[in-house]
């Protein structure tokens, strides 16, 4: 097997192509359902001999499903082997998730790159966070940002530190006077119940790190019930390794209403989502745990499909104690019609549906939201908020912001199951995080002769700006060599990371290297060319690129 990248603009397509060569003749179903899972992983493909020609934005993705579709073109791998490993390995880690899929697809459609950030090839290793996977460079050079989902560089550290506890996300909600309903850290088993006598009932434990609304119990009323959610929240947190902080317990004044989760972008409230605790509806025949399992079955809730919008409901002793306080469990068959609810929290984790509210927020609400999000420097912040009433003020008696979180599942927002969706949000996204940055100029020159490029740049840059220039597998910054011995694209994506350069510059020293590398933009501000290659037919395709706007200047030098 063989991989090959033509990055960004090439002498075969418009995009970067990516070329597997397989041992055995190549089988597409692979391919074919990649293609139709979303067109963020390919534009086309073709197929030579042994060769697989992939135009997408995506190369890192190709290059890590290479082996799948080796293997399973050789028959080393079965179709499910190889689906598993593309979908539960190389996109769960990659990818993951419609959180991260519309921002990569709208930075390529308004011109923006994206490269992998910190991951060169391969992925992290088992004992690093696969996270880091997900990280991507929008734009390059000087104009570039970071995100991880939704999540991105514009976001401080006050934010995330704020938003991964519970006790500082109410000291701020404090220190800026927003509504917020009484709450107190619990010290103890023995401090619960001092706390339990001082509270009204109903109130609600929980943890204060994040837990995916696992270790979460409301309406609690009883002693009895305090200690039991006492020990559901320390299972929660006892789940896996936690850092100190996120080991407190806290009791919270119950907030009566349903429950909203409001996104904020730059400053602005863009989308305000409610969120409804999973639930199944009788038919008369089936029990509660065959209904669950025909829910499940949505495509919508499949986690292997990076496009999914809902998750499972999962049967956990949560579930089975809720059903058991309302008299239930899950082999009760529900009525035709019938709604029961499984869950008491309305977590779109633990299987919740959305609908949208964003037409109907009050101005007091979208004021709080975003006076929150702006104070803690938070470039993309969920908020939810229990309310009563989401068109009318937070009041002590309509409710209350209970968290936030700097890395929410946007799609969750953006794409609800009743009302309107807002596959926009990618755009939203991008824009306001790189839209008013200067631009990075992208050159390529093609000859022996590199001063023709150094004079080149001269005329195009300001002395008080950072160019850098790939040549000969070396990396020059302001013409001081940085490093040595590189392959290119790995230095061309160092380069393009290296958020100081306001120009990015490749010097090829024959058309060869282009055929063999690419171009390496996926859109230039201008290609110099030695005068000894005026006439080559190769030059044509260029002023092809030109028309469609790829390329803005072609001069011969």
């Amino acid at each position: 097997m063989n991989v090959q990248v033509l990055q960004g603009i090439n002498l075969e397509n418009t995009i970067t192509t990516i070329k597997i060569t397989t041992d055995k003749t190549p089988r597409t179903e692979l391919v074919d359902l990649v293609k139709d899972l979303h067109p963020v992983f390919m534009e086309e493909y073709s197929i030579e001999g042994n060769t697989i020609s992939i135009q997408s934005k995506l190369p890192h993705f190709w290059k890590e499903t290479a082996v799948a579709l080796n293997n399973f073109s050789s028959n080393e791998w079965s179709f499910d082997l190889a689906k598993s490993y593309i979908l539960g390995t190389v996109i769960k880690k990659q990818i993951l998730s419609m959180s991260t899929i519309p921002i990569l697809h709208a930075a390529h459609e308004l011109g923006y790159e994206t490269t992998q950030y910190f991951i060169e090839q391969g992925f992290t290793p088992e004992n690093a966070a696969s996270k880091f996977n997900r990280y991507y460079g929008i734009g390059i050079g000087q104009e570039s940002e970071v995100t991880a989902s939704i999540a991105s560089s514009r976001d401080s550290h006050l934010a995330m530190m704020t938003q991964s506890d519970k006790w500082l996300t109410n000291i701020m909600l404090d220190r800026l006077k927003l509504p917020i309903a009484q709450w107190e850290l619990i010290n103890s088993e023995g401090h619960l119940k001092e706390l339990h006598e001082k509270y009204r009932k109903p109130y609600v434990i929980k943890p204060v790190g994040l837990t995916g609304g696992n270790g979460v119990t409301t309406n609690i009323n009883t002693f009895d019930q305090a200690q039991a959610a006492y020990e559901t929240a320390t299972k929660a947190i006892n789940s896996r390794e936690r850092a100190e902080f996120q080991k407190k317990i806290m009791i919270q004044q119950t907030v009566q209403g349903e429950d909203y989760r409001l996104l904020v972008i730059a400053g602005r409230l863009e989308i305000v989502t409610k969120r409804i605790p999973a639930f199944v509806t009788g038919d008369g025949a089936q029990t509660i745990e065959k209904l669950i399992a025909e829910i499940n079955k949505d495509p919508r809730r499949d986690l292997a499909n990076p496009t999914h919008i809902l998750k499972p409901i999962i049967i956990d002793d949560q579930l089975t104690t809720y059903l058991k306080e309302q008299g239930l469990d899950i082999n009760y068959v529900p009525k035709k019609d019938e709604k029961i609810y499984v869950r008491k929290v309305a977590s779109m984790s633990q299987g919740g549906i959305t609908e949208d509210f964003t037409d109907r927020v009050s101005n007091q609400i979208r004021y709080v939201v975003e006076s929150l999000a702006s104070s803690l420097h938070a470039y993309a912040l969920g908020v939810d908020v229990i309310c009563k009433d989401i068109s009318k003020p937070l009041t002590q008696e309509n409710g209350s912001i209970i968290e936030c979180n700097t890395m929410p599942e946007s799609y969750l927002n953006a794409f609800p199951v009743i009302g309107d969706q807002y596959p926009q949000i990618g755009k939203i996204v991008v824009k306001g995080l790189v839209g008013n940055k200067p631009f990075t100029k992208k050159i390529v020159y093609i000859g022996k002769d590199i001063k023709k490029l150094h004079a080149f740049l001269k005329t195009q840059t300001d002395a008080s700006e950072k160019t850098g220039i790939l040549s000969n597998g070396s990396i020059y910054i302001n013409e001081e060599e940085i490093n040595a011995n590189l392959e290119t694209w790995k230095a061309l994506e160092a380069m393009k990371l290296n958020a100081s350069l306001s120009t990015i510059a490749i010097h090829y020293e024959s058309i060869d290297e282009v055929r063999e590398s690419g171009l390496g933009f996926d859109r230039i501000d201008a290609i110099l060319i030695d005068n000894k290659y005026e006439s080559e037919d190769w030059t044509s395709k260029l002023e092809g690129y030109k028309n469609l706007g790829l390329i803005n200047t072609i001069k011969t030098v």
